[in-house]
């Protein structure tokens, strides 16, 4: 009896066990907040339904086509070495060079095979300047001065001429573009095929950016329609906390004292920052009262199943991994997931496929 009676306790344990694995091995997890039964002593809702908005149909013209056809021709290109031809200021070149002060040269003032690009380097002023317009495979000196504040004090002020080879220019080889460029760049083999999906990827594309803009202004309106009459004491407390954390890590990573990282990074006073947290904690706890608020209203909750489904898609449209984004961002999906409350943004998309069913398009 008293066997049976441990097999039994012990069977309740695994249960235990078993349920709590289950419940939160996956370290998903949906926010504990908003769990009110009755809005209405939090916000007035606005309007939500049968608002009226302008249906954007999404085209694709030719010259966005070709637009994206020409980026893709970019990215292909290749390079070639030219001998002739005269510097440019979007140039890129290869030079040697041969510093003197005085007919000595001098450390550091030679070098061979250097590339330059004319519109992005960190030569002393007149160095590059002085480049301009010569022609490729010439040789010639140039003068500068150093600065006043240069690095190397044996050098800092001092005049200097430099004996430059431009040894070439380097010109991209644009491809040309025809069905052998499609066979080697896409997984299409003739630029009509190419060009159909491309044109379909381009118009998916706007289409739900299209869709986005719809969505978002038609829950501005909602918002502008809807009133706080009360904040909620928890999430607006976690809201303001969580701006002010955030902050102090920054001053905390910059090793610099709170006080002086407000006036000196952001220019506020401390009562400037507990404005602005303020303010920002109420915008965002106003905006997910009105989307608890409808999701409420509407019966819509969406389940651990739906947030994982979720977060599956999201690093699907994203073409990663979950062990990759991991690999990443040193954390999880989940972890990252309550970091940045994507439940939010789940009940977001729930509710806006709801108001957009009530919504009428002009």
């Amino acid at each position: 009896m008293v066997k049976d009676c441990k097999i039994k306790v012990l069977a309740l344990v695994l249960m235990l066990m078993m349920a709590l694995m289950s419940s939160c091995g996956d370290g998903l997890v949906i926010p504990d907040e908003y769990k009110y039964d009755d809005f209405s002593q939090f916000i007035k809702l606005g309007e939500y339904k049968g608002l009226e908005y302008e249906d954007m149909k999404a085209q694709v013209s030719k010259e966005e086509l070709q637009e994206s056809i020409d980026e893709m021709l970019a990215e292909s290109a290749g390079s070639k070495q030219v001998k002739k031809g005269t510097v440019k200021e979007d140039s890129k070149i290869n030079i040697d060079y041969c510093g003197s002060i005085d007919g000595v040269e001098f450390d550091g003032g030679s070098a061979e095979g250097v590339d330059v690009d004319m519109a992005d380097n960190n030569f002393i002023d007149g160095f590059a300047e002085g480049i301009l317009g010569h022609e490729a495979g010439t040789t010639f000196d140039i003068h500068v001065t150093f600065p006043e504040n240069y690095g190397a004090e044996e050098l800092a002020g001092k005049d200097a001429v430099f004996k430059i080879t431009v040894n070439y220019i380097e010109e991209e080889s644009a491809p040309e573009y025809n069905d052998e460029w499609v066979k080697k760049n896409t997984d299409f083999d003739t630029v009509e095929e190419f060009e159909k999906s491309l044109k379909e990827e381009i118009l998916n594309n706007k289409s739900t950016d299209s869709a986005n803009d719809q969505r978002a202004e038609l829950f501005n309106r909602i918002l502008d329609d809807s009133e706080v009459i009360e904040y909620p004491e928890k999430e607006y407390n976690n809201r303001y906390n969580k701006i002010v954390e955030t902050y102090k890590n920054y001053a905390m990573s910059s090793d610099t004292e709170w006080a002086d990282y407000l006036s000196d990074e952001m220019g506020m006073t401390e009562k400037e920052f507990d404005d602005m947290a303020e303010k920002t904690a109420k915008s965002a706890v106003k905006q997910e009262l009105v989307l608890h608020a409808i999701a409420a209203a509407e019966e819509i909750a969406p389940s651990k199943d739906d947030y994982r489904s979720y977060l599956d898609k999201l690093l699907e449209d994203a073409g990663i991994t979950a062990d990759k984004f991991k690999e990443n961002k040193g954390i999880t999906i989940e972890q990252y997931a309550e970091q940045n409350d994507l439940y939010t943004a789940l009940l977001y998309e729930k509710v806006m496929d709801k108001v957009m069913e009530y919504s009428i398009a002009k």
